[in-house]
């Protein structure tokens, strides 16, 4: 995959220890029962397994030469798995999170996201940082692309940055109640260029980050990019990949989730109370009904637009998602997550990581980390709820 590296973005997303608890070191956060899925012993030591992978790659450092560098992924996942600044490779992790500039759609989602995370009050003016870039990278169709020249090369380097937002006259360096962010002139005023579905949906978790993070963003942002969701919804109610404004010619099951959580998170934002009840939402749903597996990504070999890679990982974040969002404990009648537990225990391979099967030809080293990511993310049940709880 070149110019649509899709879904093992971060590039390509709870169970975070309080901030102090990061500060200082705490524990690991206790897994919840899973039903009747794998014990949470067992469910807790795939976990830790997981990470000892991450400690072990990373161990001497992060690469920094694309726009799906993994840095701000590890982070975030490290966070939710319970990992502190006694754990080099997190404390390092957070220390590049510190100092970087947001340059990438992914990466300054993930920013915020890892962040937000970690401790939300004293990364808040980072975080307004991210949020900044994002709203001002907006396109003009709702969506969010690759910034910079149309190059989807997975050596790419040159990113594009934008200022921080300016702090009130007066205020104090501490975290304010609520920073306002504001649009600025957009980067293609024309609306000749187009973005994916894949950095769109990002772009909103990272956004909702911010929210939760006391930053506020313009209505206009989640508007249009509501406007967006809306305008590729398929008639089935699910959704496909959609590259430079072509929508894909099936919905499949990761990005019919990804959809789903988008729109809800989008419509909290505009002051919708009851989620659930959007006709978005409930459309997403009913396809979720008729076809969601937990054990594979169901139709995405019908996609027009997405390589040979079946994205199960990815999928079962979006899974993850979309029913943690929604506060979901069965997901249109399937338990999400014993079945997804039961489904990564058996699959996480002898090293502690985990690696999706493989199209023909080599695979981008990053696609491992991802994998590895995506399903600690499922598996410590990372996002929170829309009410927040």
């Amino acid at each position: 995959m070149t110019a649509r590296p899709t879904h093992a973005a971060p590039v390509v997303a709870a169970r975070l220890l309080l901030a102090l608890a990061l500060l200082v070191g705490g524990g690991r956060p206790r897994v919840a029962a899973a039903d009747d899925g794998p014990a949470p012993a067992v469910v807790q030591q795939a976990i830790d397994k997981g990470v000892a992978w991450l400690d072990h790659r990373f161990a001497d450092g992060f690469p920094d030469e694309t726009f799906h560098g993994p840095v701000e992924l590890v982070v975030l996942t490290m966070s939710h798995a319970g990992a502190n600044l006694k754990d080099p490779v997190f404390a390092k992790g957070v220390e590049i999170l510190e100092k970087a500039v947001p340059r990438f759609t992914y990466r300054t989602a993930l920013q915020a996201m890892a962040l937000a995370e970690v401790n939300p009050r004293r990364y808040q003016s980072k975080i307004a940082h991210c949020a900044q870039w994002l709203v001002d990278q907006q396109l003009t169709g709702g969506d969010w692309g690759y910034p910079g020249p149309p190059d989807g090369s997975y050596l790419r380097m040159d990113g594009v940055t934008v200022p921080p937002p300016p702090r009130p006259e007066g205020a104090p360096d501490a975290p304010l109640e609520k920073l306002v962010i504001e649009r600025r002139t957009p980067i293609d005023k024309a609306g000749t260029v187009k973005g994916d579905f894949s950095n769109t949906q990002f772009a909103i978790l990272g956004l909702r980050a911010a929210r939760d993070a006391g930053i506020e963003i313009p209505k206009a942002t989640w508007k249009a990019a509501l406007d967006y969701l809306r305008k590729f919804q398929r008639p089935d109610g699910g959704w496909g990949y959609v590259m430079g404004g072509q929508p894909d010619e099936a919905s499949y099951a990761s990005l019919t989730c990804a959809g789903i959580c988008s729109t809800a998170i989008c419509q909290a934002a505009l002051g919708v109370k009851d989620v659930r009840g959007d006709a978005m939402v409930k459309k997403g749903l009913a396809w979720v009904r008729k076809h969601l597996d937990l054990e594979r990504n169901a139709n995405v070999e019908s996609s027009s637009l997405i390589g040979p890679r079946g994205w199960q990982y990815y999928h079962l974040y979006c899974v993850e998602r979309v029913a943690r969002v929604l506060g979901l404990a069965d997901l249109e009648g399937r338990a999400w997550y014993p079945k997804g537990a039961a489904f990564l225990v058996a699959k996480q391979l002898p090293d502690g990581g985990w690696l999706d099967e493989p199209g023909p030809g080599a695979q981008p080293p990053y696609f491992q980390t991802a994998d590895t990511c995506f399903a600690l993310l499922f598996l410590t049940r990372a996002t929170r709820p829309l009410t927040g709880k």
